[in-house]
């Protein structure tokens, strides 16, 4: 469990570091809610994550927003795990905070 938690702030800390991205909870523990602005774009940054498949992580809503839910809690999650995830999670959130629809 503590490997758990500590790739979790790991996520948490790689995420604070893309633009337009907010973790919005102290990441105490294996879970990380995110938001990109505002409901709208959250839930598209969401839906290219499911859509593009490289990663599991699901919409959410915490403190009345819609959030992007990470939980890390498989045992087999590995460095490269943790890069993938934070590799597509910026591929998906520059994609829709940089679009000019």
């Amino acid at each position: 469990m503590e490997r758990l938690g500590a790739q979790a702030k790991i996520l948490a800390e790689e995420f604070a570091l893309i633009p337009g991205v907010e973790v919005l909870n102290d990441v105490t523990f294996t879970q990380i809610c995110v938001s990109f602005g505002d409901d709208a774009k959250t839930r598209q940054v969401t839906e290219k994550l499911i859509a593009e498949g490289a990663v599991w992580m699901s919409g959410s809503r915490w403190r009345d927003r819609e959030v992007l839910r990470i939980s890390v809690c498989n045992w087999s999650t590995d460095d490269d795990d943790i890069a993938q995830s934070v590799a597509a999670v910026k591929r998906a959130a520059l994609s829709v905070l940089n679009s000019t629809d």
